[in-house]
């Protein structure tokens, strides 16, 4: 047998085998769009009283009363929910920036407001955990420090009282 032909019959074998992969992917992306359609009719009993009244007492409150708050304690949800709303007002400022470029200054002005009190709340989730608000500056590690932060974030608090409060 010719080399050309022996060469084009390995091309034409590898190709065949790519196919199969390709089939294993596409049977994966079907299940991911299933699994999407299943989390899109969920989001249906989602209404806007339910979002307000989240983004106000997650958010707005958070931000109106305990804006310069370090002691104390703070729930996962709590945390967490302020991050989501925190970050989806981020999104919407950064898409009105890159909309008006002039106005791409408010993402900045935003991003600066919001660090005193996040990593007020961070110190108080981690106190939910008897941690110490110092541990805080873990993050300052370089990769592994926010990672970890972030891993601490997701553990539940203690359900007891602990020396920085009652558990909220």
């Amino acid at each position: 047998m010719d080399k050309r032909v022996q060469s084009i019959i390995d091309t034409v074998k590898t190709e065949a085998l790519k196919l199969k992969d390709i089939e294993k992917d596409k049977a994966v992306a079907m299940q991911v769009v299933a699994d999407l359609k299943n989390e899109i009719l969920k989001l249906k009993d989602l209404n806007a009283d339910k979002f307000k009244n989240a983004f106000n007492s997650y958010f707005v409150e958070y931000l109106a009363k305990n804006y310069l708050t370090f002691d104390g304690r703070v729930s996962r949800r709590q945390y967490w929910m302020f991050a989501l709303f925190s970050v989806l007002v981020s999104f919407v400022i950064g898409l009105i920036g890159g909309i008006v470029p002039i106005l791409s200054i408010f993402s900045l002005l935003y991003v600066l407001a919001l660090c005193v009190p996040s990593v007020g709340l961070g110190i108080r989730r981690l106190h939910d955990l008897g941690l110490s608000g110092w541990f805080f500056l873990i993050a300052l590690i370089p990769y592994i420090g926010g990672l970890f932060l972030v891993v601490l974030f997701c553990i539940p608090g203690e359900n007891k009282a602990n020396e920085y409060g009652d558990k909220k």
